[in-house]
This record gives structure tokens, C-alpha cells and sequence, in this order.
């Protein structure tokens, strides 16, 4: 920032305010704030571990005479290298009017500002790439939508007491929570402090322990845990939006799923399943989950749009019952080993439109279940080494008029395309992909006379078929608008 900039005491837009490393640029240090007072919108301060002298320096900038500002980003740099003990994040606090804070890349007081709990105005808090072991009570801050906590290694709890006064009385816990997120915290293996050990799995589906049995968040939308531990925590039965899980505990989920919230929603006139609402469900690598736990928790999900099951290893979905998911209109299946074919149970999804399955190694054929799916418009499948997919005199998408998109990707088996492809008559794109033993297409390409967009990739034999005017297949395509091929396969997106 140029020097003398502070000296504009009528500015009201500085979206940022980069501290120079060591003043040799003649680059303004960060008291040239302290009477810009009329800053407005949104103040990015960046490189403030390049401070010297942080106390005073902190202290000068003046944020917390700032009324007007909306939205304050703190970063300090990855190359750090103020070793400055003092510094503190007490130092630069902001006014209460403000609605947003951003803290990325605090190495220094692993202790929160005590402060945070003056801003009740805020609506979003961002914290990443900090060293704090623990989280001031963000659960009394009454407008606080948002929530989100990355990469903060050190962390082990988010609030030293569950919910409750000094007199065992009800506090409020967090009133306006709409969306959550909590990713890659290692050590956080609880939500609250605590002495009982949380390796303790004898009760883990007991929702008295730690204090969950009256912890839930009151209007909690979507929730997002990924690579934090977590064993314990407020339940989320009146998620309407997304829950995703990722390399976590399945505790908390056992222990929503088994609650009664009939009592907790006044609202409702009569009692409704936990996560009843929820709209998209994404499991990815729960520590915890087998097929039971899954289809306990998939009766619940009445009203569920879309679901993802990933890197599941005790997962098979066989028995699992799918009649209560009739709302489903996407369905994604990745790296479940124990998969040997798709359920019969799925014909009960009648509107799904959008299913990919990948990496599912023992898969040998997905197909009995598709002869009901006619509503379907997307498949992929990919990376599945035993899938049969050429086998002959499988009629199964005869009334499939609606597939619009169909992607195959590194399946060996397939030897050549299937005959049950000139049924799909509404084919709008095609593509193969790492197909080693496919060698030719055949004479029905043509029957496919809706198709747009045909990709071929990491299949040399059949690119040389296919090259314009001159391939041996190339009359069989020649109606397709927009042909392209590739000598290495570009990976086939995850639908």
C-alpha cells in the first residue's frame, strides 16, 4: 500500500491492505488505518505476520472505531516470520457492527479474542490454518449463520460446556445456525470438553452422553464434517439440506438417527423422523458404518434428492431397503469393494435420473435393476475391472428413452459394445473412455440419431477407426455434429 494513504480520512472503499515485508518498498505500515474510519464494504488485511512491533501496531490500526465496515479478512502469510511473543489477536478487535470475520494463518496465542463475543452482529465467521486448540462459545452469538473451521490442526473442542447455566438452565445455542462446516481438524475428536473418555464405545449410541440428549441445533440446514473425528457433538435432526461426512465417526449420526424430535420442534403438529428433510446425503469413508447402520438411516430420509456412497469398506447394500427413497433423483457409488451387483431394491427409485458408479471392483453386472429405471437421463461407469458389460442378449434399456448421457470408462471386459445400445434412441452423448479391448463400434451407432457429442479417448485402435472420411467406422458416426478423440483419455467426470 502506498505510504500516505492514511491520510485520506474520507475514504470509504479499501477492499485491501497489503502490509508490506520490511518497509524497503515504501509501502504503508498498518497505523496509516487508524483514522479511516469511514471504510465501508469489506477490509482484507493481508501479510500481517510481516508486522513488527505487532502489539502497537495491532492496537493502531483502530479497527474496532470502524462502524461501517461489513466484512473483515485477517490473513498472515504462510512464510511468517514475525516471532514477535507479544502479538495478539486481542489487539485488533473490530466494531460490533460487523457482519462477516475471516481469520486465515494465526500462528500466534493459541487462545481465541475475547472479544469474538461482543461481535453479536455477526452473521459469518471463516477460520483457517490457525493453531488454536480451542474455540471461544460461538453458540450464544444470536445472528450467526454461518460457521466454517478448516485446517485448524491444533484444535480439540469447540466449547469448554455443553448448553447449560450455572443453574442447570437452558442457554441459547446457536439461535440463527443455518450451515456448518468442519473440515480437516485431526483433534477434534469432541464438540465440548470433557473428562469421559470418548474411546469408550459401550454407550456410543446413548444420546445422554456429553450432554447430547438436550444439545441439538435448533435450525441447522446443511452440515459438512470432514477428516475430524468427531465422537461426540449436537445432534442435527432437522437438517432440510445437505449433510456430508467424510473420514469421521458414524456416533454422531447413529445417535440423531435414533432420537425423537416430536418434542424438540415445536412447530410441528405431529412427529416426523429425524432427518426426514434432508436433501442431499454424501458418506465418504466412515469409520463405524456397515450396511445396517446405512439402511437404518436411510428409512429416515424420506425426503432425499440425492445420495453419494463412497469408500465405504463394510458397505455391500445388499438387504438394504430403498421403497421409502422414492424422491431420489441421483444416485453415486464409489469404491465399494464388496459390491457384486446393483440391488434388486433400487427398482423402487422410479424417479431417478442421474447414477455413476466407480471403482467398485468386484462389480459384475449392475444391470437386473435397470429395466425399472426408466426415468433415468445420466449413467457412468468407470474404473470397474470385472464388470461383464458386453454380455450378450441383455435387453435392458429397451424402454430407456430418456438416457441423454452415457459414459464408460476402463472397463477390460468390454470387448464391444453392447446391443442393448441402439435403444437409446434420445442419446445425446456418448463416451468412452480407456475401453483397451474395445476395437470397433458397431452398425447400430446409427440407429442412435439424437446423438451430439461422441468422445473417444485412450483407445488407439478404435481412433484409427474412427478418423474422418477414412476410418473403417467412420460412416457409422458420420451423422455425429461433434466427434472428438484423444490418444490419452481424459478421466470421465463423476456424474
Amino acid at each position: 500500500m502506498p505510504r500516505g494513504i492514511g491520510k485520506l480520512t474520507s475514504l470509504e472503499t479499501l477492499s485491501e491492505f497489503v502490509v508490506d515485508k520490511d518497509g524497503s518498498h515504501g509501502g504503508a505500515d498498518l497505523s496509516e488505518l487508524r483514522l479511516l474510519n469511514n471504510l465501508r464494504g469489506q477490509l482484507q488485511i493481508r501479510n500481517l505476520g510481516f508486522v513488527k512491533n505487532a502489539k502497537e501496531k495491532f492496537k493502531a490500526a483502530n479497527l474496532k472505531e470502524k462502524q461501517h465496515l461489513r466484512s473483515l479478512n485477517l490473513y498472515w502469510n504462510a512464510d511468517n516470520d514475525d516471532d514477535d511473543d507479544e502479538k495478539s489477536l486481542e489487539d485488533l478487535q473490530p466494531h460490533p457492527n460487523l457482519k462477516e470475520l475471516w481469520i486465515r494463518g494465526w500462528r500466534g496465542d493459541a487462545k481465541f479474542p475475547s472479544w469474538l463475543s461482543l461481535l453479536t452482529n455477526l452473521v459469518k465467521i471463516n477460520i483457517r490454518d490457525g493453531n488454536f486448540k480451542h474455540n471461544p462459545s460461538f453458540a450464544q452469538l444470536p445472528c450467526l449463520k454461518h460457521l466454517h473451521i478448516d485446517n485448524c490442526t491444533e484444535l480439540q473442542y469447540m466449547d469448554d460446556n455443553s448448553p447449560k447455566g450455572s443453574q442447570g438452565e437452558a442457554q441459547s445455542f446457536f439461535p440463527s445456525l443455518k450451515l456448518l462446516r468442519l473440515w480437516d481438524c485431526p483433534n477434534m475428536r469432541s464438540w465440548w470438553r470433557t473428562k469421559k473418555s470418548i474411546d469408550d464405545d459401550s454407550n456410543e449410541d446413548d444420546t445422554t452422553v456429553m450432554g447430547t440428549a438436550t444439545t441439538v441445533f435448533p435450525c441447522l440446514s446443511s452440515l459438512e464434517i470432514e477428516n475430524c473425528p468427531l465422537t461426540s457433538m449436537p445432534l442435527y435432526p432437522s437438517l432440510d439440506g445437505e449433510l456430508e461426512l467424510k473420514n469421521t465417526n458414524s456416533r454422531p449420526l447413529k445417535q440423531t438417527i435414533k432420537m425423537n424430535i416430536s418434542s424438540r420442534t415445536p412447530s410441528s403438529s405431529t412427529s416426523s423422523l429425524p432427518l426426514s428433510k434432508l436433501k442431499s446425503f454424501i458418506v465418504n469413508s466412515i469409520e463405524g458404518l456397515d450396511t445396517h447402520t446405512l439402511d437404518e438411516c436411510l428409512q429416515h430420509l424420506t425426503g432425499l434428492k440425492t445420495l453419494e456412497i463412497r469408500d465405504c469398506k463394510e458397505v455391500d447394500l445388499e438387504g438394504m431397503q430403498w421403497e421409502r427413497l422414492k424422491n431420489l433423483s441421483g444416485l453415486r457409488i464409489d469404491n465399494i469393494p464388496k459390491l457384486v451387483s446393483l440391488p434388486i431394491g433400487l427398482r423402487h427409485l422410479v424417479q431417478l435420473k442421474t447414477l455413476g458408479i466407480r471403482n467398485c471392483s468386484a462389480l459384475r453386472s449392475p444391470f437386473p435393476v435397470f429395466q425399472h429405471l426408466t426415468f433415468l437421463e445420466y449413467f457412468s461407469i468407470s474404473n470397474c475391472k470385472e464388470l461383464e458389460l458386453s454380455a450378450a442378449g441383455i435387453q435392458i434399456f429397451q424402454d430407456h428413452t430418456s438416457l441423454r448421457f452415457l459414459g464408460l470408462e476402463n472397463i477390460p471386459k468390454c470387448w464391444h459394445l453392447p446391443e442393448w445400445l441402439q435403444h437409446l434412441t434420445n442419446l445425446q452423448e456418448l463416451y468412452l473412455i480407456d475401453l483397451p479391448n474395445l476395437t470397433s463400434l458397431p452398425d447400430e451407432m446409427r440407429c442412435l440419431t439424437n446423438l451430439q457429442i461422441l468422445e473417444i479417448g485412450g483407445i488407439p485402435e478404435l481412433e484409427e477407426r474412427c478418423r474422418k472420411d477414412i476410418g473403417a467406422d467412420w460412416h457409422k458416426i458420420a451423422h455425429i455434429p461433434n466427434i472428438q478423440l484423444y490418444q490419452v483419455g481424459p478421466s470421465l467426470l463423476f456424474i
